[in-house]
């Protein structure tokens, strides 16, 4: 009977923990789809949707898996090359990529929205006007960003249900870590290096959402001091910071443990170099809470 008591007790304890976190995270609240609609997108553009759109066309890997994650699968008829999420993305016709656009078969296609990363809008914007294509930008850099950017795409798409949804999921998920890892105290939070490629080396540094998952998973991040959000590395400046953990992007451990330079590192030394499925950590999607609770995972098992 005690033990049953204890078990209630620790379940209610975690359920208004999670309640609290959620509270924290911002309330989600249904609303209706209503056109038109006019939104701000993510190079602060006014843009006027004037119905629900049915013919979708994605700029990026990142934004094909959002959209996917909103069910608006059906209504993609075009994606960028290397959109490989969900797999039945791979199917559609491929439009082009960050360097060029096939605006031809863009046309072809005859998009009611198209919708792109902000890096790739601004590249392709003047072009996509003069043909009178309209377009939406996003802009997530962090989590909430990310959050945020799912519920511009529903505004635009009548897809709002889904998208509360989707980001209530991914709230869970940051509660849920949040919630394990609350009191950690600073001395048991392990020094992270993550090797986004090897040659030339290349890190994540403040202002990624690497870093901001690393410091929400219980750890710090080795670059937290370097220039820019994803820079080239010292790889002499790793052995001296010494990384209790190493986290490659790229599933090459091998490589890593048999350089000889870093044998003195503790992650070598310890085994603790672990390669991850990339794409969960480097493309701005609900899949960055699913990255979080992994990482989280491999910092503190002792919590999980």
């Amino acid at each position: 009977m005690m033990l049953l008591y204890r078990d209630l007790v620790g379940t209610l304890s975690k359920f208004l923990a999670l309640c609290v976190c959620l509270t924290v995270l911002g309330a989600v609240s249904v609303q209706a789809a209503e056109f038109p609609v006019v939104v701000i997108d993510g190079l602060d553009r006014e843009i006027l949707i004037e119905k629900a759109p049915e013919r979708l066309i994605s700029l990026a890997p990142s934004v094909t898996e959002n959209l996917y994650a909103l069910g608006l699968g059906n209504k993609v008829v075009g994606v960028s090359d290397y959109s490989n999420y969900p797999p039945e993305a791979e199917e559609k016709p491929i439009i082009g990529d960050a360097l060029h656009l096939n605006y031809e078969q863009i046309l072809m296609l005859e998009p009611d929205l198209i919708v792109g990363d902000a890096q790739v809008v601004r590249t392709f914007i003047a072009k996509l006007d003069e043909l009178g294509l309209p377009v939406l930008a996003i802009n997530p850099t962090n989590l909430e960003e990310v959050m945020d950017a799912l519920l511009l795409l529903g505004e635009a798409t009548g897809a709002q249900d889904q998208a509360q949804e989707v980001v209530a999921e991914m709230k869970e998920k940051i509660c849920y870590v949040q919630d394990a890892l609350g009191d950690l105290p600073e001395d048991e939070r392990p020094l992270v290096f993550v090797e986004i490629w090897n040659e030339p080396l290349m890190t994540c540094g403040p202002g990624s959402f690497m870093q901001e998952l690393i410091e929400l998973a219980g750890g710090r991040n080795l670059a937290a001091d370097a220039p820019g959000a994803w820079v080239e590395y010292s790889s002499e400046l790793v052995v001296e910071r010494n990384p209790d953990v190493i986290i490659l992007t790229w599933p090459y451990e091998d490589e890593v443990l048999a350089r000889s330079a870093w044998q003195t590192v503790k992650a070598v030394q310890q085994g603790r170099v672990i390669a991850v499925d990339s794409e969960p950590f480097v493309r701005t999607t609900p899949r960055l809470a699913d990255a979080l609770l992994v990482l989280a995972r491999i910092l503190h098992p002792e919590r999980f």
